[in-house]
C-alpha cells in the first residue's frame, strides 16, 4: 500500500477528529499502534466509545477543555491528532442514503490497522477508482450502504480531495467471485452536497450497477447452459451410435454407468447455474408472448419448488419439481430455458453507460467430460 503524503499516513498512532451535527465531535483511532490512540481517548473524560470503534464527545460546549486534555494525553502516548473541514463520514452517508430510492441502512466501519482494509479487495465489484484506492492508498474508514434487496455499496472519502467521495459496489451475493470481474461497474465520484450526490447515484450509478448485474447473470447462465447442451449432445450421440466421441465402441453393459456420468456432470453445471437463473428470472418482466410466459412460469416452479406464492404463478397442471440433477429436471430446463435467455436479452436494463464491454463468460472452460473420452483397458 502506498504511503501517500497525507496526515493520515504519518505516525504509528493517530486520532482523526470530525464534527457531526448528530453526534458532536467524533474521534477515530487509527494506525499500526491504534491501541495507543484508544488508550488516549479512554483516558480523556468526555469521550464515549461506540460499537463501530469510534468515540464521540456529545457535549460540544465542553469541547475546548476536553480537547486540551486529549492533546496532552495524546502527546504522552505518542498519538498524532488531525482534523479538517470535512464533516463526519457517517453523517454524509446517512444524508446520501436518505436521498436514494427505497430504504437504506448505513454502517460505518473503521479500518484502524492499515492491513484491515485489504479485506475489502476481494469483496469489491468495481472497475474504477475505488478499487484502486482501496488497494494502494490508506482508507481509514468507510460507510456501507445496504437496501435489503441485495445491493451493498461502499462509500469512502476520496483520497487527495478535501470535499469529494467515492462510491462503489460489492457484488451480488449470487456470485462468490467478485474481484477483477469484466462485468463490474465503475465507481462514481460524488460531490460534497449529499442531495446532489444522491441524484447522481440514482440517475447514473444504480442504473449502471443493475445493467452490470444483468449482464453478468446472463453471461454466467449462457456459459453453463452451453455446457449442459454440450453434455446432452455428447450423451445423445453415444446412445445413437453406441460409441464414445473418440470412436471407441461402447460396451452395452456400461451404458447405465455412462448415463450416470452424464447426469452427475450435468448436475454440477445445474447447481452452478440454478442461483443465477433464479436471480435473472426475478429480473425479467412478465411477457405478452403466451409460449414464453408459460415457459417462465414453469421455470419459476423448477427454480423455486418450495415457493408458496410467486410473481410467476404456475399452471395447476404443472408437475412438481424434481430434485436437481435428475434427467427430468434437466429436460425441463432444456425445454424452457431458451425463453428465459431470449427475454433476458430483450429486456436488458437501460443504463447511462455508452461503452459496451465484451461478453466474457463468468464460468471458465470446464475440464473434458467423461463422455468425451473412453475408458482405457489395461
Amino acid at each position: 500500500m502506498d504511503d501517500r503524503t497525507t496526515p493520515r499516513s504519518r505516525g504509528l498512532a493517530q486520532i482523526i477528529l470530525a464534527l457531526s451535527p448528530a453526534d458532536g465531535l467524533v474521534a477515530i483511532p487509527l494506525g499500526e499502534q491504534y491501541r495507543w490512540a484508544n488508550t488516549a481517548l479512554q483516558l480523556t473524560p468526555g469521550f464515549e466509545r461506540r460499537p463501530d470503534g469510534t468515540y464521540a464527545l456529545r457535549d460540544v460546549d465542553t469541547a475546548e477543555p476536553v480537547l486540551r486534555a486529549l492533546a496532552e494525553t495524546a502527546r504522552r502516548h505518542r498519538v498524532h491528532l488531525f482534523g479538517g473541514p470535512r464533516p463526519y463520514l457517517g453523517d454524509y452517508a446517512t444524508a446520501l442514503a436518505d436521498g436514494l430510492p427505497g430504504t437504506w441502512t448505513v454502517k460505518v466501519e473503521v479500518y484502524a490497522h492499515p492491513v484491515w482494509q485489504e479485506d475489502l479487495v476481494p469483496l469489491l465489484w468495481d472497475a474504477g477508482e475505488l478499487i484502486d484506492s482501496v488497494k494502494h492508498i490508506r482508507i481509514p474508514y468507510a460507510a456501507q450502504l445496504t437496501n435489503g434487496a441485495g445491493i451493498e455499496l461502499l462509500l469512502v472519502e476520496r483520497p487527495g480531495s478535501a470535499h469529494e467521495y467515492l462510491l462503489g459496489a460489492f457484488a451480488s451475493a449470487t456470485f462468490d467471485d467478485k474481484y477483477a470481474d469484466p462485468h463490474a461497474p465503475r465507481s462514481i465520484v460524488l460531490p460534497s452536497d449529499a442531495a446532489h450526490a444522491a441524484g447522481l447515484v440514482t440517475g447514473t450509478f444504480l442504473p449502471s450497477y443493475e445493467q452490470a448485474v444483468h449482464e453478468r447473470l446472463l453471461a454466467a447462465i449462457e456459459a453453463a447452459h452451453g455446457r449442459l447442451e454440450e453434455l446432452h449432445a455428447a450423451w445423445t450421440a453415444i446412445q445413437q451410435s453406441g460409441r464414445y466421441s473418440d470412436g471407441t465402441r461402447l460396451d452395452p453393459a456400461t451404458l447405465g454407468h455412462t448415463e450416470q456420468q452424464y447426469l452427475e456432470e450435468s448436475s454440477v453445471e445445474w447447481r452452478r447455474l440454478r442461483p443465477h437463473a433464479a436471480d435473472l428470472l426475478s429480473r425479467v418482466r412478465p411477457v405478452a408472448d403466451a409460449e414464453d410466459s408459460a415457459s417462465l412460469d414453469r421455470l419459476h416452479q423448477l427454480l423455486h419448488p418450495d415457493a408458496a406464492s410467486s410473481t410467476w404463478p404456475a399452471p395447476a397442471s404443472s408437475p412438481a419439481a424434481l430434485p436437481p440433477g435428475t434427467a427430468e429436471t434437466l429436460r425441463r430446463w432444456r425445454t424452457d430455458s431458451p425463453a428465459l435467455l431470449r427475454q433476458a436479452r430483450a429486456t436488458r436494463p437501460v443504463g447511462p453507460a455508452t461503452t459496451v464491454r465484451p461478453a466474457i463468460p463468468a464460468v471458465g472452460k470446464a475440464p473434458p467430460s467423461a463422455l468425451e473420452r473412453a475408458p482405457r483397458s489395461r
